[in-house]
């Protein structure tokens, strides 16, 4: 697809008039009103995401492609998302109830003895717009671009691609180069703290950085798909990946403690975080179909490394099994480990040198996740499909390291994060 797809977080559901509206105003902008139609597929679905006492999400898509009797193909993709809940802030839990301000200054909000600190304001709404365009080039070539805007309240991205694909060996093999920009800009609620300042108590003004954050991101890659015979193909990637700007959670504390008992000490015991503002980023990604009889399993590997210290391994596993022509079960089960960034410490103990950049974010932490799910889908007597996805997802990593300190010992340092995701997904053809 030509379409550049970003932060992608949800999937949703549009009625049949408003998506043919889009897809057909969008190909009046483009200028491809005057073509006939040959085909226009739409899929799109609504997926509902919980964290038990965490965050909460609802998400909808509307994803359409539209074929022209040229050999052009208009890609377009709508996401619609929200989250709320409680988040965690990065600081350690405590032997006394903890009192925490709001990233505002206005408010604050209090963490029982023991328990993990969490944020109860979480609150997001997100909106997502992508357009692409396929063009043959020849015969054996085409040529795709895409444009992407997003924005939320605290953060907006816009951005494009571009790649090139060109078929080989009698159409058995496929190379495919792609590149893609993208411009962020970061305007957090409250503005950006300035690294390794104390969180001040509600009502007094923080230390903060002029203006907003700005991130500029390169993608770089290669591809090739191989047919291997009529049952197989398999497909390799390697995206080459440079972040640059800021790259800071705004929102996210490390708590620097005492070194007798582990608790946070008593002056300024929160600190905002800092992150390195450059990142270099390769991934290398497998994926092979296996076509039975009836069936269809699909297995993919990825290998994600960069330059902050991070390595990390996906295997992903999904077998189609084809009940009747009309139905079919897909059990989903995923597994990922990574390790630690360079720069994550659950905390600093006083009297420590600040490094040059720390942060307790438990998702650059040693982790790994597991997924289990299972689809099933139908495809009606219209030739619409429908399906429903559910799956749970656990996410954990050493609660109880053996270097903790004092109170720490007895405290769960980095607990279990399980989730529960459903999804309805509804698949159908506009009429020509």
């Amino acid at each position: 697809m030509a379409v550049t797809s970003r932060k992608g977080r949800g999937n949703g559901a549009g009625g049949k008039g408003t998506v043919r509206a889009a897809i057909m105003g969008a190909c009046g902008l483009l200028g491809l009103a005057g073509s006939r139609a040959e085909a226009t597929e739409v899929r799109s679905a609504l997926l509902g995401y919980t964290e038990p006492n965490r965050v909460s999400a609802i998400e909808a898509i509307v994803d359409g492609n539209h074929d022209f009797s040229d050999g052009k193909i208009l890609n377009f993709r709508l996401v619609l998302d929200a989250l709320t809940g409680a988040s965690a802030n990065g600081a350690t839990p405590a032997s006394y109830t903890q009192t925490f301000t709001r990233p505002s200054g206005n408010g604050s909000y209090q963490t029982a003895p023991g328990e993990t600190p969490l944020d109860d304001t979480f609150k997001d709404t997100r909106g997502a717009l992508s357009v692409g365009l396929g063009l043959p080039l020849n015969r054996m070539t085409n040529l795709n671009f895409g444009l992407y805007g997003s924005g939320e309240h605290d953060y907006s991205s816009l951005g494009g691609n571009l790649t090139l694909t060109r078929d080989l060996h009698q159409r058995n093999t496929t190379v495919a180069l792609h590149g893609a920009y993208f411009h962020d800009t970061i305007f957090p609620e409250g503005g950006r703290p300035d690294p390794f300042t104390p969180m001040e108590p509600e009502g007094l003004p923080k230390a903060k950085l002029s203006g907003d954050g700005t991130k500029e991101i390169l993608d770089l890659g290669l591809g090739v798909t191989q047919v291997l015979n009529r049952k197989m193909i398999v497909y390799l990637n390697y995206t080459y990946s440079n972040v640059t700007g800021y790259q800071t959670d705004p929102y996210k504390i490390f708590s620097v403690v005492d070194p007798v008992t582990g608790d946070p000490r008593a002056t300024d015991p929160y600190l905002y975080e800092s992150r390195p503002d450059a990142r270099d980023k390769h991934i290398l990604f497998g994926k092979m179909s296996w076509h039975l009889e009836r069936d269809i399993i699909q297995l993919s590997y990825r290998y994600f490394m960069d330059d902050w210290g991070v390595h990390s391994n996906t295997v992903d596993l999904t077998y189609r099994w084809n009940l009747s022509n009309r139905t079919f079960l897909k059990p989903h089960l995923r597994y990922y480990n990574q390790s630690a960034t360079d720069f994550y410490r659950r905390y600093l103990v006083d009297g420590q040198a600040l490094p040059e950049n720390v942060s307790a974010d438990y998702r650059l932490g040693d982790m790994h996740t597991v997924t289990y799910g299972l689809t099933y889908g139908r495809k009606l007597d219209s030739g619409n499909e429908l399906t429903l996805r559910l799956e749970y997802y656990a996410q954990m990593g050493d609660g109880y390291p053996p270097d903790a300190i004092g109170n720490l010992k007895d405290f769960d340092l980095f607990p279990t994060v399980d989730a529960f995701i459903m999804q309805v997904g509804f698949n159908f053809s506009l009429p020509e």
